[in-house]
């Protein structure tokens, strides 16, 4: 009992943490875009532009509603302000000449700085990432505590002014819930372990109460990364405008789209799904408990055939994981400018730590970290350079505490550089669908009813999806949804020649219209024909892959 309420604790905690981030957020957002109202009724376009693009916040997205701007907030307090102090407050106030004299003196050395091509900004000790996690820890901690306490006394009026505490398995809440636990007294021997398990009873039920209470002011809404609000560039103290150029050219890889893929939608890839959730979801979640030999993976590559879904993982994890996710691939770092390449490499894990928690994908990374120097062709020097920077910050990554992920997938794995495995600490391979997930596989892409649009068509279908899914063998997920759709077309393509040759000039043509509307329904014949035409495509290197597996897997049981 007592090790269950210690988890529920851990959990309540980490779930009022989570409120009290959701309501931070929604402020932040709600005062972005009541800014942006008023910069935009007031003429300042221009700055309206620049705010838009810093924080990825427009007013086509959202709006403040009727009745309420800036103006008039401003108007509210000040006369709640007078009403409580009998007097207006002071909003803003003059910079006294000292602050004006140094003002002065930094625009000056910056104009002098303006022509100079500075090199790449050394990182100052209070940037660096062991330091500034491990700083940044006890506020952690104690933001937890004071969002835990300040949500066990949140209805305190009413109660008497007893202080009870929820850190303890024993402590008994009687304001938060209106519940008390009362032990009977009797002089029986089992009086004091009657007592000590009320208590505990109490407590757990008053924990539980209090998740469920949490749980109904988040909000019912489900993540949407094209609503998430960026940090400001400008905090990143130091950089060049030639640097800055290239952090603008990173922030462009940052995915604000909803893929909408779901862990749901992803059929057969359960281990994969684990080791994402222990390296992204559950380290955000429940940081206490992902610290020394626990912490959280760094690095995970997904490798196997094409088609079988390491893509769809990583839209999932863009869609489902509330982390900035920059979406890279090899015309994202790679420059014919000399340098470039290194330092597009540094700006992006500078930039996935300033956005903590992120999300770094590297589709198809053998085009970026194949082998160096491999069968005696020799390699370009930036190239190499590349590589080696890429490596540096990925070590770097691993020694570091900030919540910053590498998902890395490849098709061919075998082709990879030996320093990028050691730096991927999981590599599972993602084979081709078993029978029992190619049967779900049919079952989800041909359901027995199928919906067109909305009151439109509905196509049916008459599938044993036992016998296609034995019949597969060797096909990946995506060639089945090519089988599926081959199928289907196949059951409406006899009617487009009616479609087309028909004319509607009276009753007996509106009948021959209805008649060739009647679509017929997707059986298992049409499926197997459809097989006919649709070879595998992934089934050429199972062996293979096999092999390289038994030599370089890491993976969880």
């Amino acid at each position: 009992m007592t090790h269950e309420l210690s988890y529920m604790q851990i959990k309540t905690a980490n779930q009022v943490r989570e409120a009290e981030e959701q309501k931070i957020e929604q402020r932040r957002k709600s005062l972005l875009v009541l800014i942006l109202q008023y910069l935009n009724d007031e003429g300042y376009v221009q700055s309206a532009k620049c705010l838009e693009t810093e924080s990825s916040t427009t007013l086509n997205k959202f709006q403040v509603c009727d009745n309420v701007d800036l103006p008039t907030i401003l108007q509210e307090y000040e006369s709640y302000y007078y009403v409580k102090f009998n007097k207006y407050p002071k909003i803003i106030k003059k910079v006294s000449a000292e602050k004006q004299a140094q003002f002065h003196s930094q625009n000056s050395s910056i104009s002098k700085n303006k022509g100079r091509s500075n090199p790449l900004p050394k990182i100052p000790p209070s940037r660096r990432p062991s330091d500034d996690t491990a700083a940044r820890e006890p506020r952690d901690n104690n933001s937890q505590n004071r969002s835990l306490s300040a949500s066990s006394v949140s209805t305190k009026k009413n109660s008497t002014n007893k202080k009870e505490s929820v850190s303890t398995p024993e402590a008994k809440v009687e304001s938060d819930l209106g519940l008390t636990g009362v032990a009977v007294q009797s002089t029986s021997s089992t009086s004091k372990g009657q007592q000590k398990l009320s208590k505990t009873t109490d407590s757990t039920t008053n924990l539980s109460n209090q998740v469920k209470s949490i749980a109904n002011t988040r909000k019912s809404d489900p993540y949407d990364p094209s609503e998430r609000l960026l940090k400001p560039i400008s905090t990143m103290i130091g950089y060049s405008n030639e640097m800055k150029e290239l952090v603008g050219i990173i922030s462009r890889e940052i995915y604000l789209h909803n893929p909408n893929v779901r862990w749901s939608d992803i059929i057969g890839l359960e281990k994969p799904i684990k080791l994402v959730k222990e390296s992204v979801v559950y380290p955000i979640k429940y940081p206490q408990l992902f610290s020394g030999i626990l912490s959280p993976w760094k690095g995970l590559l997904l490798y196997g055939p094409p088609g079988t879904g390491k893509t769809m993982l990583a839209k999932a994890v863009a869609t489902e994981c509330n982390t900035t996710f920059f979406n890279i691939s090899a015309s994202s770092i790679v420059s014919k400018w000399r340098g470039d390449s290194e330092k597009l490499v540094r700006v992006l894990f500078e930039l996935a730590r300033h956005h903590a928690p992120s999300t770094i994908f590297l589709d198809e990374i053998e085009s970026l970290m194949g082998q160096r120097g491999s069968a005696g062709i020799s390699e370009h020097e930036g190239s190499r350079r590349m590589k080696t920077e890429l490596l540096i910050q990925m070590d770097g990554l691993a020694r570091s505490k900030d919540l910053v992920f590498v998902l890395a997938t490849s098709n061919i794995p075998w082709e990879l550089d030996l320093a990028m495995l050691r730096r991927l600490e999981k590599r599972i391979l993602i084979d081709l669908p078993t029978c029992q997930a190619r049967k779900a596989m049919f079952r989800y892409h041909l359901p027995p009813v199928i919906q067109m649009q909305e009151e439109g068509l509905q196509l049916r279908t008459e599938v044993d999806y036992e016998m296609v899914a034995e019949a597969t063998d060797g096909y990946s997920g995506s060639d089945i949804h090519l089988v599926c759709k081959e199928a289907a077309m196949r059951s409406i393509r006899k009617i487009f020649d009616v479609l087309e040759s028909i004319q509607l000039d009276g009753e007996s043509s509106a009948t021959q219209l209805s008649k060739a509307l009647s679509i017929d329904p997707i059986t298992t014949q049409n499926v197997f024909e459809a097989l006919k035409d649709t070879k595998p495509s992934a089934s050429g290197f199972k062996d293979k892959y096999k092999a390289w597996q038994a030599q370089f897997e890491s993976t969880t049981s």
